[in-house]
């Protein structure tokens, strides 16, 4: 698997896990959990807030409000994001 596949895959699996969790979103950490459950192990905190950035700037995710602990950011899935997956059939 070439890096770009790998990273491709990457960007999927935190869409497909926003997509299980689009009424609430998720923060850094579950995300990183759900990452590590799905095959990547080795995927840093950075790696995960540098694709987060990537999706928000391409509009297929957005933070989610929140009403306390504002620091704890959580994202969830636009309708951009539903249906680039759905056109994929994911």
């Amino acid at each position: 698997m070439n890096p770009h596949e790998h990273l491709e895959l990457f960007r999927d699996a935190i869409l497909r896990s926003l997509k299980a969790n689009r009424t609430t979103g998720m923060n850094r950490f579950t995300l990183e959990i759900a990452l590590r459950m799905v095959g990547f192990p080795l995927a840093t905190t950075a790696d995960l807030e540098q694709e987060i950035q990537y999706l928000i700037d391409k509009g297929f995710i957005v933070e989610a409000a929140k009403s306390h602990t504002p620091a704890n950011r959580r994202w969830r899935l636009t309708a951009v994001g539903v249906d680039d997956l759905e056109g994929r059939g994911l």
